[in-house]
């Protein structure tokens, strides 16, 4: 029993002499993210370039890649006994790329996520948020949010619209002008009254005095109303 564990010991010792040792630790020293490959050193004195990330060295092909740090350590392996080389494990990622189909594609690293998918693209970073979905365009910024979209709707929208506050400015600031400016001659043949009319004092008629020939007419509020923005 002895002897057969010695032949395979034996075996296993001659075989590792022959063969190159299939998977070893390395640390990266260069990244490559467009041909997703990467330069890894060993040994403390020796580069190997073209070390693969992906299955093949071609950004535009469809799937997933890991994007190891500068100076991290992996685990780097042979494919089919040769020199090609891939990592096929990772320590600390700087980055996560990829395409799902033909039209879904993401990015994340520690400081944003990217995600696009036919007519939607939303970016979120730290305290940001930036969304096109369709033609509504969406950008949260710290504390402030802006959105354009043909139409924006709070609560049901049961309020109706919501008021531009520079027409209704203008509007109000027109009536407080034109009563503000006004005069009106009273003559004695304009009074018309259902009370006694009598002289007062130096010459000056009381009575009912006839509303002026220039009237203000109501408001509409479509002239001062945002339909797009309903509350």
């Amino acid at each position: 029993m002895e002897s057969v564990f010695n032949f395979w010991r034996n075996m296993e010792r001659k075989t590792k002499q022959l063969l190159p040792l299939q998977v070893f630790p390395a640390q990266v020293k260069e990244v490559d993210e467009n041909n997703r490959t990467c330069t890894v050193r060993v040994n403390d004195n020796v580069d190997l370039y073209e070390v693969k990330l992906y299955a093949v060295t071609d950004k535009d092909l469809k799937g997933f890649c890991l994007v190891p740090a500068q100076d991290s350590q992996v685990l780097v392996a042979r494919i089919a006994n040769g020199n090609e080389l891939f990592v096929c494990s990772f320590s600390v990622v700087d980055k996560v790329v990829g395409t799902i189909g033909d039209n879904t594609e993401i990015a994340i690293d520690e400081e944003s996520l990217w995600y696009k998918c036919d007519k939607t693209e939303i970016t979120v970073k730290s305290a940001e948020l930036t969304a096109k979905i369709d033609g509504v365009e969406l950008e949260i910024n710290g504390n402030k949010i802006k959105v354009k979209a043909d139409e924006i709707e709070f609560n049901g929208g049961g309020n109706d619209g919501l008021v531009k506050i520079n027409e209704l400015t203008n509007t109000i600031n027109g009536i407080v002008k034109e009563f503000n400016e006004h005069t009106h001659t009273v003559t004695s043949t304009d009074i018309q009254t259902t009370a006694t009319v009598f002289m007062g004092p130096v010459g000056q008629i009381s009575g009912i005095v006839p509303a002026p020939s220039k009237q203000i007419g109501e408001l509409d509020k479509s002239t001062y109303e945002d339909t797009k923005v309903k509350h």
